[in-house]
């Protein structure tokens, strides 16, 4: 008997994939029984470029998660990520009618698809739309138009798009590992409307995720988002470049930026970068790993910055900046991206209220836990819809709870 109460998600990584199985309590919001990490395979920008070894790793992290949770999974939820991902602002006019009379729930829907009928991309698909404001007879400014006065209704709307093959791709990788592909969320999405609190997306935030080859950022504003972007570096670059410094092997690298990583030079004794040229053998001080990653993590927030563009002045973000990622985690990570941006920046990895954490591996979680949210329905973490139903009661919620089984039930 199929238990619909549980939701499975996945999280695929530059680095590793992450799943995990939850239970959905009442209030929405899922309790954790386990996550299993496996290395990524053949996992590249937010596609399979080695869908043979893919699958593969794709089946090991589900049986595993299966052992583990002791439950039998047909098909998950996932992420969708990468540089095919478009960012766009589209409008939407309809009249209302030939005389003033009160916008209703059929007005807005009706608005909303003319938003959708933005020409994109032909191998692109609408992944979210979100209204960003509307208007009832070119008065701006309004959240919610429904049983306002008024003769013609306009939006503006977030629209997210993503590249089909991509997207199939992912699907036929997921389908030749044995598994159906239940519904996906856009993983930016995710992470951060499930780390963000509503206060801080009605007052407006940032969220930056510092991840392994590509940092992603969504902003927040007024319970809307305001847009998403990326950048192809990440804290894998950050590995690379204390590796190529200190003369060392990445996976040496990578256990001194984990264990002692420090990103902000004022934080430790200033030391002669000339060493880094001179000596054939440079020894290992905080302060040279501090002159090695600073300049890295700088440039890395830097062009996340540089990518907000006019549209978005950071003059909206009233509640600063969220960071988190792997890459975000070295000492100093806090002050160096508050200095800039020049706001208040909160290092966040895990969200608040969610139990049974304690069961997942160390790791960066956010994006599987907000999936698993979003596919749960727990209505305050959900900013986007998606126009193909994914992200309905029947549609991603219904397909994910019917693809789990407890074992050993009749």
């Amino acid at each position: 008997m199929t238990d619909t109460s549980l939701i499975v998600a996945c999280d695929f990584g530059t680095t590793a994939f992450r799943a995990l199985v939850a239970e959905i309590r009442p209030d929405g919001k899922p309790y954790v029984l386990a996550g299993a990490v496996e290395p990524a395979e053949g996992f590249q920008d937010g596609d399979f470029v080695d869908v043979k070894a893919g699958s593969l790793g794709i089946a090991r992290t589900i049986r595993k998660l299966q052992d583990l949770a002791d439950v039998d999974i047909s098909g998950f939820g996932f992420n969708i990520a990468g540089s095919h991902l478009r960012s766009v602002l589209a409008t939407g006019q309809i009249p209302v009618g030939p005389g003033v009379r009160e916008i209703t729930d059929q007005d807005v829907d009706e608005v909303m698809t003319m938003a959708r009928s933005l020409t994109i991309p032909f191998n692109h698909r609408i992944l979210t739309v979100n209204p960003v404001d509307f208007s009832v007879d070119r008065v701006a400014g309004i959240h919610d138009p429904r049983g306002r006065q008024g003769s013609r209704l306009e939006v503006k709307a977030h629209l997210i798009t993503g590249s089909c093959s991509v997207i199939r791709n992912v699907e036929n990788a997921i389908e030749k590992a044995g598994y159906a592909p239940a519904g996906h969320a856009v993983d930016a999405l995710a992470a951060a409307t499930c780390l963000m609190t509503p206060a801080e997306r009605e007052q407006g935030v940032l969220f930056v995720d510092v991840g392994g080859t590509v940092t992603h950022w969504a902003a927040l504003a007024d319970g809307r988002l305001l847009g998403i972007g990326s950048t192809p570096w990440g804290g894998d670059h950050l590995t690379a470049d204390l590796a190529s410094g200190l003369r060392i092997a990445p996976e040496a690298a990578e256990a001194v930026k984990c264990d002692r990583g420090v990103v902000l030079r004022s934080l430790v004794e200033e030391v002669d970068v000339n060493v880094l040229f001179d000596q054939e053998d440079p020894e290992e001080t905080p302060g040279l790993v501090a002159a090695i990653l600073e300049p890295r993590l700088e440039e890395i927030l830097s062009l996340v910055k540089d990518s907000l563009g006019p549209d978005l002045p950071l003059s909206r973000l009233g509640s600063g900046i969220v960071l988190s990622g792997g890459g975000s985690r070295c000492r100093g990570s806090r002050e160096l991206c508050e200095e800039v941006f020049g706001l208040p920046v909160k290092t966040r990895y895990l969200p608040d209220g969610i139990q049974g954490v304690e069961n997942l591996p160390a790791g960066q979680w956010a994006t599987a836990l907000g999936l698993a949210a979003w596919g749960g329905g727990n209505e305050e973490t959900e900013v986007g819809s998606e126009p193909d139903g994914q992200g309905a009661g029947g549609g991603l919620r219904g397909r994910l709870r019917r693809m789990l089984g407890r074992r050993g039930r009749a």
